[in-house]
């Protein structure tokens, strides 16, 4: 919940929902893929360690995939890949480090995951990152893997793709990139956190008897002062940085994390009093990371991997260095004369984080690439123009104009198939909508070859070739028109569609169609009229729920079927729902 809350807190507001899902996917999909596969593969059948509390660090290591990916991965991708993690990655390290492997037999410590739990997962995240390329827009200068690591990145997208909307219709609905949007459900997500590693780590001892008890209350004392001189690391930071005692609100969450992360080690060995500085490092090192990543032009959405990377491998080598013996170990550090063995220690810590890593960066890298070359990782440029909410759930939280700008950002992208004649089309809107506003310029208000049909159903005048729609404005007593055929580009004419009607996407004006071949007589449109008047019959029969979005205004208002719009007064009315890269269900489509 910790995590779901601070993500959506970081993320923006139209793709605030699509993060709280991920999380809430993240627990039940890994509980279901750590109990059939994961377990058996971390500890076989016979341990005393609990199921369902490793299974809980499992997911724990999944979300942090999200929290970095958060507004560009799509939705079902991200299902496979927590799956994966929760299922296969995860547990072959902990078979490595606690389940007998050959990381516990050289004497591996990591008490509650700073390494198996938070940096594995801080790895996954890199990688997946580097893969999925950064926000559109989150970098305006941005440069794209070039040479032997565009090949190894599997990079398929130009720069000008990840930087900032330049086409009109994107940037309306483009939402800016900001730092935080919601900061007191960021700084009460953290506090959720803090009560979760407060019981996290505590929990790590997997009873209260034998003296367990005791060290149970020691990891919580060295928890909480942890994260209490993390967020001391982000004031003194502060004063340094900027000479003065001004935080932001995201610099004081990422190093309160750096600090609870760096703790979960040696929280159960190493003394209350060091433990405040193992926190104040680990502080540190998740507000250092961030603008290491950023001058890379890697973009963690969250600082994902900055809170759990370099602070979890520091409290990972912090055990040979700060443990102290006590109830329930035997464990000395350099600090305490741990001596050679304590160095030896120190070479395995090192040993096993390099292992680990390695281990996550590989297995994230098959999975990631084998999902992308299989289905897609990341979600489709107007998808995420659009905000995920929108595409991948159905939500509209209102932050758009559903009606104009949305509408128009779907125009733009590749519709399969016109509903009303089975059409399929393509849209270039570079070149397309260009040609088609510069001919009407050209033309004084018409675009060459266009048919205008007059007001109250009276002849119009005709130029050829007829390659545009007219769309009457009753209300007005004028006639504007629209060119369809070079926006939309037509690569097949339907079957029922009459001869000479090859060119035209049809449109519905208050129940006349308007637009025929150069040269028709009066007969021959009132023929395609009637075909075209069957054809919209039979489809309502059909599709009754999609047509019944179908409803001429008061004023005349028009709408162009398979993705086109009426420019007109009422350009604001037409509903064009016709998501070829969302794969919205027929079903659900609103024209």
């Amino acid at each position: 919940t910790g995590f779901a809350m601070l993500e959506a807190a970081y993320g923006r507001p139209m793709n605030s929902a699509n993060i709280m899902m991920k999380n809430s996917m993240d627990l039940f999909i890994g509980a279901i893929a750590f109990y059939f596969f994961g377990y058996t593969i971390a500890f076989g059948v016979s341990t005393s360690r609990s199921g369902s509390s490793t299974s809980s660090y499992a997911t724990t290591a999944a979300t942090i995939d999200s929290g970095a990916l958060a507004g560009r991965v799509s939705f079902v991708a991200y299902l496979v890949l927590s799956a994966a993690v929760t299922g296969v990655v995860y547990p072959l390290v902990v078979q490595w480090a606690w389940g007998g492997g050959w990381l516990q037999e050289l004497g591996y410590t990591d008490f509650a995951g700073s390494s198996i739990v938070h940096m594995v997962g801080a790895i996954s995240a890199l990688v997946s990152v580097c893969i999925c390329g950064p926000r559109i827009g989150r970098f305006p200068e941005y440069r794209a893997w070039k040479g032997p690591l565009r090949w190894l990145f599997a990079e398929r997208n130009p720069s000008e793709f990840y930087r900032m909307p330049k086409l009109e219709v994107e940037k309306a609905v483009y939402s800016p990139i900001k730092a935080c949007s919601n900061p007191v459900q960021l700084l009460f997500g953290t506090f959720l956190l803090l009560v979760g590693f407060l019981a996290f780590n505590p929990a790590s001892t997997l009873s209260t008897t034998s003296n367990a008890d005791l060290v149970s209350a020691r990891t919580t004392v060295v928890t909480l002062l942890s994260a209490s001189s993390g967020a001391m690391a982000c004031v003194a930071a502060s004063i340094v940085t900027t000479r003065s005692m001004v935080m932001t609100v995201p610099d004081l969450i990422n190093a309160v994390l750096g600090g609870l992360v760096a703790s979960c080690a040696g929280c159960n060995v190493i003394p209350p009093l060091l433990s405040m500085f193992v926190g104040f490092v680990g502080g540190l090192l998740a507000l250092a990371v961030p603008p290491c990543l950023e001058r890379l032009q890697i973009d963690d959405a969250v600082g994902a991997v900055a809170v759990h990377g370099p602070p979890g491998a520091w409290g990972v080598l912090c055990v040979p260095l700060f443990a102290r013996p006590n109830c329930q170990s035997e464990l000395a550090g350099l600090v305490f004369g741990g001596g050679e063995a304590a160095l030896r220690l120190l070479g395995v810590q090192a040993l096993g984080l390099v292992s680990l890593g390695s281990f996550a960066a590989a297995s994230t890298y098959l999975i990631v690439l084998g999902i992308d070359l299989f289905g897609g990782f990341r979600c489709s440029r107007a998808t995420e123009l659009i905000g995920l909410d929108f595409i991948e759930h159905r939500i509209d939280n209102g932050n758009l104009k559903f009606e104009s700008d949305k509408s128009e950002i779907e125009t733009h992208s590749p519709i399969r198939d016109c509903l009303m004649h089975r059409v399929k089309m393509t849209v270039s809107p570079t070149k397309a909508y260009a040609e088609g506003e510069k001919k009407t310029a050209e033309t004084g208000g018409a675009a060459d070859g266009t048919h205008v049909a007059g007001n109250g159903g009276g002849g119009g005048e005709e130029s050829a070739p007829a390659t545009a729609v007219a769309v009457q404005q009753r209300s007005t007593g004028r006639a504007s028109t629209h060119t369809v055929s070079d926006a939309f580009g037509v690569k097949e004419a339907p079957a029922d569609v009459p001869d000479g009607m090859d060119g035209v996407v049809p449109v519905l004006s208050g129940g006349k169609a308007a637009g025929a071949a150069a040269g028709a007589s009066a007969e021959e449109l009132a023929g395609e009229v009637d075909a075209l008047k069957a054809t919209v019959a039979d489809l309502s029969r059909q599709l009754s729920m999609v047509m019944s979005g179908l409803r001429a205004t008061d004023s005349g208002g028009a709408w162009v079927l398979g993705g086109g719009h009426a420019e007109g007064a009422n350009r604001e009315t037409a509903h064009q729902m016709l998501l070829n890269e969302a794969n919205m269900p027929l079903e659900n489509t609103r024209l």
